[in-house]
């Protein structure tokens, strides 16, 4: 390989490296703006970025306010996973598969709350998802 040549392809692996590090740094921005905007549409709908209020919008059903919670960074099983609890002693079977499918613990407290209300549908989720009685 001749010097030009060499010269070339570390010109190349130059460019390569730049255009990475440049795509990478664009899409931290590109989430932190979507993390932002998250947090602005949770404030816009009444409800503040609290474990509470996630929990609340669970229980309720509020597939999109979770969404929104889960995009601002919430962690699924904050409050010691309290937002699968009240969706499964609220009946939101929707909500506790979404929630499962982001991470949530299958509880103990989520599947006696089901049970009590007698949710068999959500009951049997939980134990198939590794709820412990």
């Amino acid at each position: 390989m001749n010097s030009n040549s060499r010269v070339n392809r570390n010109r190349f692996m130059v460019f390569v490296a730049s255009f990475l590090l440049c795509v990478s740094f664009q899409c931290g921005s590109a989430e932190a703006a979507d993390v932002s905007q998250a947090r602005k549409d949770i404030k816009a709908m009444g409800l503040e970025y609290t474990g509470q209020d996630f929990a609340k919008a669970a229980g309720e059903g509020d597939m999109t306010a979770v969404q929104l919670f889960l995009d601002a960074g919430m962690d699924v099983n904050e409050g010691g996973s309290a937002a699968i609890g009240v969706a499964a002693g609220r009946g939101k079977i929707k909500m506790v598969q979404l929630l499962l499918s982001k991470g949530s613990k299958p509880t103990s407290n989520a599947l006696q709350y089901a049970r009590t209300r007698g949710y068999k549908d959500i009951e049997k989720i939980l134990i198939d998802a590794g709820a412990k009685e």
